[in-house]
């Protein structure tokens, strides 16, 4: 439970460290399959230390502000749906505002499995950075609205 408490602040921590580079980035200016790859690469292993890269600033920003508190989860599904650990992502484009992003864990009892969506947004330097995850519960369940039920304290 301690260290569930914890998780939270490490990800802000990790987030901190990370400046927000155009060469960084510059690899995913107009290639969205890359970017939605490199966003299940860094998610399937909770590597939160590297996802400012990929993610707008106005998003970093509103996950140090929720970070305090203890009951958002881990990087290793802070991005998706649900809290169950899975064993695939994969990332597909649907247009230049879109990437489908199907999670599944195989060898589980039900073979769990849902597809989530990442918003991508055109940044200045002429790059694309993600800027929010449409989950798969509803319309409204999205992660900048997680983000802000846990930055105010819920």
């Amino acid at each position: 439970m301690f260290l569930r408490k914890l998780a939270p602040l490490a990800v802000a921590a990790a987030l901190l460290l990370l400046p927000v580079t155009a060469d960084a980035e510059s690899r995913f200016g107009y290639d969205w399959d890359a970017l939605g790859q490199e966003f299940c690469r860094l998610t399937l292993a909770g590597d939160t230390s590297a996802m400012a890269p990929v993610l707008s600033e106005s998003l970093v920003a509103l996950i140090r502000q929720a970070s305090a508190n203890p009951n958002m989860p881990s990087g290793r599904t802070l991005f998706q749906t649900y809290q169950t650990k899975v064993s695939e992502c994969t990332a597909r484009t649907i247009s230049s505002a879109i990437v489908e992003i199907k999670r599944q864990n195989f060898g589980a009892v039900g073979n769990p499995a849902w597809t989530e969506y990442l918003v991508v947004v055109p940044q200045t330097d002429g790059t694309t950075r993600i800027d929010d995850v449409l989950f798969a519960t509803r319309r409204s369940d999205t992660l900048r609205a997680r983000l802000n039920g846990w930055a105010s304290g819920r």
